[in-house]
């Protein structure tokens, strides 16, 4: 039983998952599940058997690791790369509840996860701004969203992590409206943290010049596919970062990347086993 905080940035190509393991595995928090963006394609292109990111990426992960249970599922917002390996996730773990941004489910994307979830006794909670927990020396904080009405990726769920003098931010698929309002809201609590889940995969449309000035994190992570046809994470995102001097790692180009925060240190790990998509 490890005495470390470890955070894994897993490798679902294009889509978001994290998964948060405490000390002693005291709880475990998962951020997401991945998922496709299905485009209709020529007939001869499509797979004869349906890829599930969930059900061949995130599980295996999940359970390669003995983990057999998620205390907390952190659905950030309804899109599909982030919420479509859900429902392959709740088949094969126990979870015990779930968080989403209010309105989210209504969204169709949303459809097969919540009859996955009647299946289950599942606790479905919606979070907003202001919602604390703390579980041993780790507490969690929800900055974001403010409002109940969901738009979209500036709705997304913001978690920011503290353990002991470590600080850390994930943040969606926030983009620069919500990242100005969170430099408003939270600029000292943001104020040079250790690591930031870059916004939206590290599209032009999040990342600006002030929020990442601002959290001038020591170590962040783009969470996106290889030769995805987004380009992310865009050029003038990553000059920012590297004008900054500020390391950086991509999921699709560095594999799975595992954080270990051990008192003071942080350790980083990158699989460089490319997942290609």
């Amino acid at each position: 039983m490890h005495s470390d905080l470890k955070i894994a940035f897993v490798n679902v190509g294009q889509g978001d998952c994290i998964v948060i393991e405490l000390p002693r595995r005291k709880s475990v928090i998962v951020i997401d599940a991945g998922g496709l963006l299905r485009f209709e394609q020529e007939e001869w292109k499509e797979r004869k058997t349906v890829y599930e990111v969930g059900r061949q990426v995130v599980v295996p992960y999940l359970k390669g690791r003995g983990m057999q249970t998620i205390d907390t599922f952190v659905l950030s917002h309804a899109d599909a790369d982030h919420v479509e390996g859900a429902e392959e996730v709740l088949r094969e773990i126990l979870v015990k509840e779930v968080h989403v941004t209010p309105g989210s489910i209504a969204k169709p994307v949303m459809n097969d996860f919540l009859y996955e979830l009647e299946k289950t006794n599942t606790k479905l909670i919606e979070k907003m701004a202001g919602h604390k927990w703390q579980i041993g020396q780790t507490a969690f904080e929800y900055l974001w969203p403010l409002e109940i009405e969901y738009e979209g990726n500036n709705d997304s769920l913001v978690l920011f992590v503290k353990h002991n003098a470590f600080r850390a931010l994930f943040t969606g698929d926030l983009e620069q409206e919500g990242e100005k309002e969170l430099i408003k809201l939270y600029e000292e609590k943001l104020r040079n943290i250790d690591l930031l889940k870059g916004g939206h995969h590290g599209s032009k449309t999040s990342s600006i010049e002030e929020f990442v000035t601002v959290t001038n994190p020591k170590f962040a992570v783009f969470m996106a596919g290889e030769n995805n046809r987004y380009n992310h994470p865009h050029i003038d995102v990553v000059n920012r970062f590297e004008a900054k001097n500020i390391p950086y790692a991509t999921t699709g180009l560095d594999g799975t990347v595992e954080v270990s925060i051990s008192e003071n240190q942080i350790y980083i790990e990158k699989s460089n086993a490319l997942f290609r998509k």
